[in-house]
């Protein structure tokens, strides 16, 4: 499985927010929350990993769905406190989730999140 996206993207991204004023800095990280928990919903759903590779199989052999309870697909969120975003994942088993079946990322950051983030950064009036 090959990851997409570079690491190193976000990185320059958040240089680039932490030298901007930290209002812009709260604009964006406001602006970006839905549409990441919009992302990361959408290939839950879809039975992909967030970088848009099939998800691994199961034991069996088989395509998991991830759904029996449908708890950590609806507590997954993400949402802002200042200039910081994360997810807000549910049940405590949640985080095996995301290391074996990437229901959030690792590492680098999918070509589409990196993709909505600069889009958002672009918009805002203040040159970065």
């Amino acid at each position: 499985m090959a990851l997409k996206g570079n690491v190193n993207d976000l990185r320059k991204l958040t240089q680039r927010l932490k030298k901007a004023p930290v209002e812009l800095a709260r604009a964006v990280a406001a602006q970006a929350a839905p549409p990441l928990t919009t992302l990361s919903q959408s290939a839950y759903d879809a039975g992909q990993t967030v970088y848009g590779n099939p998800r691994p199989l199961g034991k069996d052999g088989k395509p998991l769905d991830l759904v029996r309870t449908g708890a950590t697909r609806s507590y997954m969120k993400f949402v802002t406190t200042g200039t910081i975003i994360r997810c807000r994942i549910g049940p405590d088993y949640s985080r095996f989730l995301i290391g074996k079946y990437r229901i959030l990322p690792m590492g680098e950051m999918p070509v589409k999140w990196a993709t909505t983030m600069a889009n958002i950064v672009a918009v805002q009036k203040v040159p970065l």
